[in-house]
């Protein structure tokens, strides 16, 4: 081990690999941050980005995602430029009434949200031709430009002294024993005393060798691209028939993947999204498709982050999740304050691997 901590290799430069690379190396830690093709180019440049409260369940998972918030402001201020938009967001539900409990429930646990109604909906998205009776405002909630904002985190954790290996497969995890001592890739080993698996489903296949449980599933999503006027949308807005925002170049959508869809149904999943944005939304008809892509999220089989080191095997170190993209500034701190520190960081109790030991 060095001075400044123990030579860490980073698997993985989506936006949570990045991050916690990025705290490592300013930090002083000698840290290598390994992937298999360039930053962003997995799950995390099919995000949606929107860096969100509102789906944080069950309670411990909420309270993790509210700090992810203020990471967020925090990182900011470090790096200075991350091409984040702290617009708020609006999300409802088909009945007022489910609409005020989704209110009740997030107020319940501290967050700050605000029933608005019609007239204010109107006001924080003047575009919308039938607003809602009421919807829930979070006003502190942001969007991201995901793949811009990795290649930011890699740019300041290779200024920080980071070795950043793209284009890189890794093989295998190299183990004397139960002890981590490195990783094999196509070109030759590398040394390493934690190595931090950040690979989404890539994860799982790297630890199974050494017996570590990780049961992952993949939660399959649309990510549709539209161009449009500048501003058509303000806000992240999450309705029943979809979820939408202003991105860089024009309008993103969400939507789930129903049973029996397949990538074959990109064209008509857009269209469809299509005609309700054009009847949902003044200037809607200057709206054009520009992009669909069925995209499989990462997410643990129990829906929660796995985030922690994996006994019984020494040194390795997991940090895999569905809301990476929200999770990523708090990840990547309290990460770092872990591997170099020695801590047991509270906020990531609920996340440890050892819950899939059994």
């Amino acid at each position: 081990m060095s001075a400044s901590g123990p030579r860490t290799v980073v698997v993985g430069a989506g936006i949570v690999g990045a991050s916690i690379a990025y705290h490592l190396a300013r930090r002083g830690a000698p840290v290598t941050l390994v992937d298999r093709a360039r930053p962003a180019g997995q799950a995390t440049g099919q995000s949606f980005g929107w860096i969100d409260v509102s789906h944080g369940k069950p309670e411990p998972y909420h309270r993790l995602r509210h700090i992810a918030l203020r990471e967020y402001r925090r990182l900011q201020q470090e790096l200075g430029a991350l091409p984040l938009d702290w617009c708020g967001s609006l999300v409802w539900r088909r009945e007022p009434a489910e609409t005020e409990r989704l209110l009740r429930e997030h107020a319940g646990w501290g967050y700050a949200v605000a029933l608005v109604e019609r007239d204010r909906i109107a006001a924080l998205e003047p575009n919308l031709i039938e607003p809602p009776a009421c919807a829930v405002h979070a006003a502190s909630e942001a969007a991201i430009e995901p793949a811009a904002a990795t290649r930011i985190l890699v740019d300041a954790a290779r200024r920080a002294g980071a070795d950043i290996r793209l284009d890189t497969d890794v093989i295998a995890l190299s183990a004397r024993g139960r002890t981590i001592v490195g990783i094999r890739t196509e070109g030759g080993g590398i040394d390493a005393e934690v190595v931090v698996l950040a690979a989404g489903t890539g994860a799982a296949t790297l630890c199974a060798p050494l017996d570590v449980a990780l049961p992952m599933d993949s939660s399959p999503a649309w990510l549709l691209r539209f161009s449009a006027p500048d501003r058509l949308i303000r806000t992240v807005v999450s309705s029943p028939e979809l979820e939408i925002r202003q991105g860089a170049d024009g309008l993103l959508a969400a939507e789930d993947y129903a049973a029996g869809s397949s990538p074959d149904d990109a064209g008509a999943i857009a269209h469809r999204t299509l005609a309700l944005i054009r009847r949902g939304l003044r200037g809607g008809d200057a709206v054009q498709i520009s992009g669909a892509s069925a995209v499989m999220r990462p997410i643990p089989a129990d829906g929660l982050p796995v985030v922690g080191f994996a006994s019984p095997v020494d040194g390795l170190y997991l940090a895999v999740m569905h809301a990476g993209v929200t999770l990523a500034p708090a990840v990547g701190r309290f990460a770092a304050m872990e591997i170099l520190d020695g801590a047991c960081v509270p906020a990531l109790e609920p996340c440890r691997p050892v819950r899939f030991a059994a």
